[in-house]
């Protein structure tokens, strides 16, 4: 059996730094409300744009969700 690996896209360059308070739901519950209220926000797994939809925001990079 062998592991599976993920393909991921490289956004590495445009990661900024951890900003060390934080807290993962401060950081989600953010960005919703920056895709609400502004229209855009950066996703926070890979930092590329994301798509404001209905339910919330959808990244254009790697697919993950806010809702």
């Amino acid at each position: 059996m062998t592991g599976a690996v993920l393909d991921r896209p490289d956004c590495s360059a445009a990661r900024p730094p951890l900003d060390g308070g934080a807290t993962l739901e401060e950081l989600l519950t953010s960005a919703l409300a920056q895709a609400r209220s502004e229209g855009h926000t950066d996703c926070p797994v890979c930092h590329a744009p994301m798509a404001v939809t209905r339910a919330g925001a959808e990244c254009t990079g790697c697919g993950s969700r806010l809702t």
